[in-house]
């Protein structure tokens, strides 16, 4: 990360006022946990560049929070609004750095759990259920500060490397 509070960029597809307000709910209450969570809700005014905030904060981010609904999937996929656009830069993202981890999958829809074809290999976070909302919450925090549940233990010594004196005898 390039700083201690990570930044984090929250790319979503305009569904309904009750999905924005969700996606809006999400980005306070990560900048209440200390992550910089960019969203057009508090930064895109009337008369802005939206492609510009785009494609600024698209390249500039930590980390980038994809929410994925039927509709932002179907964008995505078929290169349509400001969702394809988003996808487009992504998308040359990736091309730059093929194991980049940069793009978090998050699934709100129920049901399937489609995420756009580019992300069709990546892992996701499961925001589908409502009931789940502060683990996956907890989850989703623990990955942007890179603070994961479970650290691997250091490898330890193999103690079978040392001469046996009862198998030199043989």
């Amino acid at each position: 990360m390039s700083s201690n509070v990570p930044k984090v960029f929250i790319s979503y597809s305009h569904d309904n006022q009750s999905h924005k307000k969700w996606v809006l709910e999400l980005a306070q209450r990560l900048r209440n946990a200390g992550v910089d969570a960019i969203l057009d809700q508090f930064r895109v005014s009337l008369g802005d560049d939206l492609g510009q905030f785009m494609e600024e904060n698209v390249s500039d981010s930590d980390r980038i929070i994809m929410v994925c609904t039927e509709t932002y999937v179907t964008k995505a996929n078929d290169g349509l609004g400001n969702v394809g656009y988003e996808k487009m830069i992504m998308t040359s993202e990736y091309m730059r750095e093929v194991d980049s981890k940069k793009v978090i999958p998050l699934i709100r829809q129920t049901g399937t759990h489609n995420v756009p074809i580019f992300l069709s290999s990546r892992m996701y976070i499961n925001f589908s259920r409502d009931d789940e909302f502060e683990l996956q919450f907890d989850n989703l925090l623990r990955e942007i500060h890179q603070a994961p549940l479970f650290k691997e233990p250091p490898v330890g010594n193999n103690h079978s490397s040392q001469s046996s004196p009862i198998l030199l005898r043989v």
